[in-house]
C-alpha cells in the first residue's frame, strides 16, 4: 500500500531507531511537564498526549536536546 498525500505517492523510506531526547514545557510558562530519551516517535507522541491529557490548559512545547536528560 503506497502513502498518498494530496493524491501524490509519497516516496519509499526506510523505517529508523535514532535516539530522540526530548523535553516538554508549557509554552506559555516555560514550566518543565515531562521529558525522555525514546527511539520510538510513537512513544514521544504517546507522552505529548498524556502530558497534555494532565495539564488540560497547558500549550505542548517539544524540544529535542543533544543528549539525555540526566547523565
Amino acid at each position: 500500500m503506497a502513502d498518498l498525500w494530496n493524491g501524490k505517492k509519497l516516496p519509499d523510506r526506510n523505517v529508523t531507531h535514532t535516539n530522540i531526547n526530548y523535553r516538554l514545557y508549557d509554552g506559555r510558562t516555560g514550566t518543565l511537564l515531562s521529558f525522555n530519551t525514546t527511539n520510538s516517535l510513537g512513544s514521544l507522541v504517546a507522552d505529548v498526549l498524556r502530558t497534555q491529557s494532565e495539564h488540560p490548559d497547558a500549550q505542548i512545547h517539544a524540544v529535542e536536546y543533544d543528549g539525555p536528560a540526566w547523565r
